[in-house]
């Protein structure tokens, strides 16, 4: 048992050379003492990391479902840049059919993010969680969140009074668009984002970053690379404020369906219901 404890030991004495064995505390040649590293019983102490860290050694995944998505933006924008432009017949940016295709493509790194973490996701299907508390107390928040966001663009706009007219002009351009086109943007850009962003943000990115932070970091986490999704300056706090929102309603109910309505109606109030200086998306 003593030797199965003992180290192996070096090759030769730093001093003559000569082999050392772990039998001896000395080297038998020139008698320099050493001693063979008593090996550990215990499980050795985890090292100490940053957050950054340890997102990227236990939870390295989510940085790479992040970039694909990432990708999935910009692929969206070139391809309008080389076709939709071509036939916006001067009528500017096409940001509504833009909006279309982002979230079909998102869709798409979606269905791969399913398959490939199939174990993580599967069990924010399995319960309903439509019944319990937490998603009615959601459900009587949402109004409290939409009167929120009404407050800070509000502010914001009495802050930007210079970009005001040129977001309003975009933001009124997918108001119209939406309401010529009621079921296509209801499908693509109501409930499709709410099922592609609580998927990827709520089942995987908030669940795989709770491997390496605790359960308030790997929500704000998560909620920040939600907000860096959007891809807006302006909106960034206010969708960070809501990835914790939908984190509390995935965390208590043990599914993301809850936070799949609750997202889809969100989308809904923030597209036809508010005035379209307060559109988002």
């Amino acid at each position: 048992m003593a030797n199965e404890l003992q180290a192996t030991p070096p090759p030769a004495c730093q001093r003559c050379g000569s082999p050392l064995t772990a039998e001896y505390h000395f080297c038998p040649n020139c008698a320099q003492e050493w001693r063979a590293p008593a090996q550990s019983l215990g499980p050795a102490p985890e090292p100490v990391f940053d957050a950054d860290t340890r997102i990227r050694r236990r939870s390295g995944e989510v940085y790479v479902v992040f970039t694909q998505y990432l990708f999935a933006l910009l692929a969206a924008l070139i391809l309008i840049f080389l076709f939709g432009l071509r036939n916006s017949a001067g009528r500017g940016f096409p940001v509504y059919e833009y909006l279309i295709l982002n979230e079909i493509l998102a869709g798409l790194v979606t269905v791969w993010v399913v398959y490939r973490y199939r174990y993580i996701i599967r069990p924010f299907f399995n319960l309903a969680g439509l019944m319990t508390p937490t998603f009615l107390l959601g459900l009587l928040l949402l109004p409290v969140m939409i009167g929120c966001e009404w407050i800070y663009n509000e502010i914001l706009g009495s802050l930007l009074m210079g970009l005001k007219p040129l977001l309003a002009a975009g933001a009124d351009t997918v108001r119209t668009q939406s309401i010529e086109h009621v079921v296509p943007t209801v499908l693509l850009m109501c409930l499709l984002p709410a099922i592609t962003e609580e998927i990827a943000c709520r089942a995987f990115m908030f669940t795989s970053l709770q491997k390496s932070l605790s359960v308030m970091g790997a929500a704000f986490w998560s909620s920040v690379l939600f907000a860096t999704l959007h891809c807006s300056l302006f909106e960034f706090p206010m969708w960070v404020v809501f990835g914790l929102y939908l984190c509390w309603v995935t965390y208590r109910t043990k599914s993301v369906i809850p936070a799949i309505i609750i997202h889809c109606l969100y989308n809904y109030f923030m597209i036809f219901l508010l005035p379209a200086h307060h559109t988002v998306r």
